[in-house]
């Protein structure tokens, strides 16, 4: 099973001294798809040419485009036979009925038994399709016949080259050779009318010879003139490539871009998503999904992960689809989404695997805008010209999508001699003001005799073919001209409800001032401000102005020309400027403000982070952990040390038990009790605050004896706790001196050290 994306772009590309009016359409096509099914192949040749066939019969993309597909064999004079049927009458493809039927009547191919005639008559099935082509065509279509066959002509058993008997080889010879002059003939009136013809040759008895014939000798005038676009044949060796070679020639045939190839094995009850990238510059577009059993089900997800439908509008595009009961299977998207599209099969349960693969032949319609620096130039005076492409959607402004399409501009006429070519760039170099931004920019001399010079834009490239359309710049001695420099201010982007400023610096070198007014032309909602009109004094002036974008502006990339032109006769252009820019949605409260609010965020985060490090360092310096407090009666310690608790907090609460007795000690304090309590709380680093329970306040140092309590006995308080220094000292500055250094055990003992607050 083959899945195929044929997505086309316009086969003409008007350029224009303007943006056009006329919304940029595909070019329509007359084909012909003529299907040989002679016994020379075999079961699986004509498969494949079924395949291909399916596939190529609806992937155009203009809905006044006209398909027909022919099957040919021979005519031995057997009752009953022709050399041609007519498998798919001429259908024009401009509704969901017509490319049904498409879907469906290429199955009527079919290798050829000997009683139903089946040598190879080129000459009957040419003649059929440049017949068909007389009648009916599209107007302004490009007309192309697409021939899959082994290339041999062979008819020595068919009575229209010649009467005999068949049984006799100098009959069956002269019949070939007959039948050849007869397809010189109409290979040659193939070329007069227009008609290109593409052949694809697959068998073992194909010959490159064979099939050059019909390439070289119909029309060569392609959809551009690079050579690529020109007919050119194709010998297949394997039939399984049938397909993707009649992409190709469809591709280089029509000026279309060919995709990479995704493939995978489509397994029983399982789904397989295959990919493919639709690029920026693609407007029209046919997904054809090639299916061996009509029960695999698909669906097309578009780039932002919705499932399309399968007619009607859905967002800007629209789609029409047919084949779901066949095996293959079309969706044609008019718009389509650019990025990478996933199509999702479905296998029943019970199906053979199936090896699968998905291609994108994609199309874009597109015009040009061609706009020179000044319109009316002095004899001798340097003019630039400006070059952009756009499509349906605006201006493309996208680096990539114009990677691999070439701009240039010719120039003719007037006081040149000959014509002259002008390079265009992109880059931000001279003659270029901004790198990458759609507009290509280039510069040609003005001659020095006065008089009309034109000229014509050319884009060409994968993907696009160019239909030139000529501007006129008039050369005029250098007193009579009035002339000036469009600028605008931008990084090229816009948002919309908000305004692009730009600069007329002009030159009247007459000597009376002209009455003049700013016009604005575009693909986009936008006014120019002043609109009314303004005098333009005799010498050098300069004046601002705006363009204003509403707030309906169509988002993307927009070409918009602001035209200097005289009041009473518009048609006199004093001064021209082309604008490229990309649309981007209004400006939000975020949009505005996220400069400030990211540094305030990241202000409030280090404030928070500060505080938080101040509460640990905090608590780490008043907790009472380390502290241990001791009763001492002339000078001799009674009972053991009790240590604060471990569990964090600010005061160490105890009491003292048997005071009068003879186990006097210190123990936890524990309220209820009725015990008297004696709080302790740290004295910064120099000793305690303790406060007894009569509620008297005193300050201790560490070792120092508390003034004598109720008892008959003192307090003594110590600390194993060491501080953290905020900046670390030299080690050997800090070693203890020797005789000083405490025991081992009373070292094991020692509390952890705490942070500075600071720290």
């Amino acid at each position: 099973m083959v899945v195929a994306l044929a997505l086309t772009i316009p086969v003409s590309l008007p350029v224009r001294s303007a943006t056009a009016d006329l919304i940029p359409e595909t070019i329509p096509l007359d084909m012909v798809v003529a299907v040989d099914e002679s016994g020379s192949l075999s079961a699986a040749d004509v498969s494949r040419e079924v395949e291909a066939s399916t596939t190529i019969a609806r992937s155009v993309l203009n809905p006044l485009s006209r398909v027909t597909v022919l099957g040919f064999g021979s005519n031995n004079g057997a009752a009953g036979q022709r050399a041609v049927d007519e498998i798919c009458r001429p259908t024009v493809a401009d509704s969901d009925v017509s490319l049904q039927y498409l879907s469906t009547c290429v199955k009527g191919l079919h290798l050829r038994t000997k009683a139903e005639g089946n040598d190879t008559d080129h000459v009957a099935v040419l003649a059929q399709a440049l017949s068909t082509m007389r009648d009916g065509s599209p107007r302004r279509a490009l007309k192309v016949i697409f021939l899959l066959t082994d290339g041999r002509l062979d008819v020595p058993f068919s009575p229209s080259y010649g009467s005999g008997l068949g049984t006799d080889p100098r009959v069956r010879e002269r019949r070939n050779e007959a039948a050849e002059q007869q397809l010189t003939t109409l290979i040659g009136q193939a070329q007069q009318a227009g008609v290109q013809i593409w052949p694809l040759g697959f068998g073992a008895a194909v010959t490159q010879d064979s099939l050059d014939r019909f390439a070289i000798g119909g029309s060569r005038e392609g959809c551009d003139e690079r050579g690529d676009s020109q007919p050119k044949a194709r010998v297949v060796r394997d039939a399984r490539d049938v397909t993707r070679s009649l992409y190709e020639a469809y591709a280089a045939a029509t000026c279309s871009g060919l995709s990479r190839t995704d493939s995978g094995t489509l397994k029983s009850g399982q789904s397989r998503d295959l990919t493919i990238d639709i690029p920026v510059i693609a407007t029209d577009g046919t997904i054809t999904v090639s299916k061996s059993d009509p029960r695999v089900l698909a669906q097309f997800i578009d780039p932002n992960g919705r499932v399309v439908p399968g007619s009607g509008q859905f967002g800007d595009s629209s789609f029409a689809r047919s084949g779901e009961n066949t095996a293959t299977e079309a969706l044609r998207i008019v718009n389509p989404v650019n990025g990478t599209w996933t199509v999702r099969l479905k296998a029943p349960e019970r199906l053979a695997d199936q090896l699968v693969s998905a291609t994108a032949l994609w199309q874009g319609a597109v015009q040009a805008a061609i706009v020179p620096e000044p319109p009316f130039a002095r004899t001798g005076q340097n003019v630039r010209v400006w070059l952009s492409l756009i499509t349906r959607k605006g201006a493309i402004t996208d680096e990539e999508a114009l990677r691999g399409l070439a701009f240039s501009v010719t120039a003719a006429g007037g006081g040149l001699l000959g014509q002259q070519s002008i390079q265009l760039r992109d880059d931000g170099e001279t003659p270029d003001d901004r790198a990458n931004d759609g507009r290509y920019a280039g510069t040609f001399q003005a001659p020095q005799t006065a008089g009309d010079i034109t000229l014509t834009g050319v884009v060409a490239g994968t993907g696009i073919r160019a239909e030139r359309v000529p501007i006129t710049v008039k050369v005029g001695a250098p007193e009579t001209v009035t002339q000036g420099r469009v600028e605008f201010f931008t990084d090229g982007t816009v948002r919309r409800g908000t305004t692009i400023r730009g600069r007329l610096t002009m030159r009247n070198a007459t000597s009376s001032a002209r009455r003049v007014r700013l016009q604005l032309d575009g693909d986009t909602a936008a006014d120019v401000a002043p609109a009314a009109g303004f005098e333009l004094p005799p010498g050098d002036s300069v004046k601002d102005f705006v363009v204003r974008f509403g707030a309906n502006a169509a988002l993307g990339g927009a070409t918009l020309t602001v035209r200097l032109v005289d009041e009473r006769d518009q048609s006199a252009v004093y001064a021209s400027g082309l604008l490229t820019v990309a649309v981007a949605p209004p400006e939000t409260f975020w949009d505005r403000y996220r400069g400030q609010l990211a540094a305030a965020a990241v202000a409030l985060l280090l404030l928070a982070l500060t505080l938080w490090q101040w509460r640990l360092a905090w608590k780490r310096r008043v907790h009472v952990k380390g502290l241990h407090a001791a009763l001492s009666k002339e000078g001799v310690q009674v009972g053991g040390e009790l240590p604060a608790p471990t569990k964090w907090s600010p005061e160490f609460r105890f009491t003292i038990r048997d005071a009068n007795g003879y186990d006097t000690r210190l123990v936890t304090f524990r309220s209820g009790a009725g015990e008297p309590c004696y709080s302790v709380r740290r004295d910064k680093d120099v000793g305690v605050l303790l406060r007894t329970p009569d509620g008297d306040r005193h300050r201790l140092a560490f070792g120092a004896e508390s003034e004598l309590l109720p008892s008959g006995h003192r307090l003594v308080f110590r600390d194993n706790r060491r501080r953290r220094a905020l900046w670390p000292r030299d080690r050997r500055r800090s070693a203890p001196r020797p005789g000083t250094e405490r025991p081992q055990e009373e070292r094991q003992k020692t509390v952890p050290d705490y942070d500075d607050p600071w720290a």
